[in-house]
Formats: structure tokens, sequence, C-alpha cells
């Protein structure tokens, strides 16, 4: 049977210091107590509960349609079509169910520079593709909505990335800056 450990410690160690205190407890002899460092299970229960609230309060808003805004994204974009640099942030769903008969929507406002900036919404499980009716490619600076009406029930996801195509044919590159708030209504 090992040792006994008081209450508010959590281990015995083996030290070789003949020392009064250690940085993580008490040293008597050569044995050190170690101090208990934990979080209570009260404030992890706590904790949970509130996001779990959280995360039902804004599903629950976003499905009866109180709130109808899933995210927002504020980035500039530089490339060739093989490399690019981006700076900005992000924030909200990327992905998300939608049921058909709801519309997806897209207010944005770009500064392009040159090239264009794809906006592609499409199936989980599928590629983005320009082939698809929920694809756009804004190729000149403008503010604007667009909707995309969903026709079947799903997982989708939704993504912004800067194109060479658009604008002078003879200009592989593309620079731009966009701000863009999506949602369902």
């Amino acid at each position: 049977m090992g040792p006994i450990i008081p209450k508010g410690f959590t281990r015995w160690i083996r030290h070789g210091k003949n020392e009064n205190q250690h940085q993580n407890g008490i040293i008597m002899g050569n044995v050190v107590l170690e101090r208990q460092s934990q979080i209570s299970g009260k404030v992890v229960v706590g904790g949970l509960g509130v996001l779990f609230t959280l995360v039902v309060g804004m599903v629950l808003a976003w499905t009866t349609g109180i709130m109808d805004t899933l995210g927002y994204e504020s980035r500039t974009i530089n490339g060739n079509g093989l490399t690019n640099t981006q700076s900005g942030y992000s924030w909200g769903f990327n992905t998300f169910y939608f049921v058909k008969g709801q519309d997806f929507f897209a207010e944005y406002e770009t500064q392009i520079h040159k090239g264009s900036l794809v906006i592609h919404l499409y199936k989980v499980g599928t590629a983005p593709s320009g082939d698809t009716p929920y694809h756009r490619m804004i190729s000149q600076s403008e503010r604007g909505t667009i909707k995309f009406p969903i026709h079947e029930s799903g997982l989708y996801r939704i993504s912004f990335s800067g194109s060479v195509l658009g604008g002078a044919r003879n200009d592989w590159g593309y620079d731009l800056s966009y701000q863009i708030r999506w949602g369902i209504r």
C-alpha cells in the first residue's frame, strides 16, 4: 500500500533536496507533497450548461427567423492562381443544414483591382463547381445581394475565393477585398 496523501495534495514525489518549500508543494525530507490543481466539477458542468444553452438558443433563433445571419467575413486576397496571401477575419458557420424552400443570401461589398471573387454554395460531399446553380463570380467593385433558393434539403457549405478569371484576360492574378454577410431567410 502506498503512502497516505493528505487532502489538497495530488501525490508524493521523491526529491533529492532537503528543503521546506518547493514550487508545486511542500518538501518533507526527500519527498514532495504536490498541491492539487484541478477545476471544480461544478464549474465544468456550469460552463457546459451555459454553452449548451447558447447553442440551442442560436439554433432556435435561426430556425424561427428571429436571427438570419449565419456568418460574416472581411478579407483581402492577392494571388496569381498558384499561390495566394490572405488577411482578414471570419466568424460564424460555413457549414449548415438547409431545408428545401429556404433561401440562402449573401450581402457583399467588393473592391476588385484585378480578377474576381467567387462565391460557392455546395452540398457537403461534392466539390464546389461553376456548373451548380449556387455559384456566382463577381468581377467588378460593387455592393449587392445574391439569393440562392434551396431546391433540396441537405448539409451545405459556403466558400469564398479569388480567381484569375474575370477582368483583363492577359492579367493572370487577382487582387481584391470584400466584406460579406450570409444567412438564411
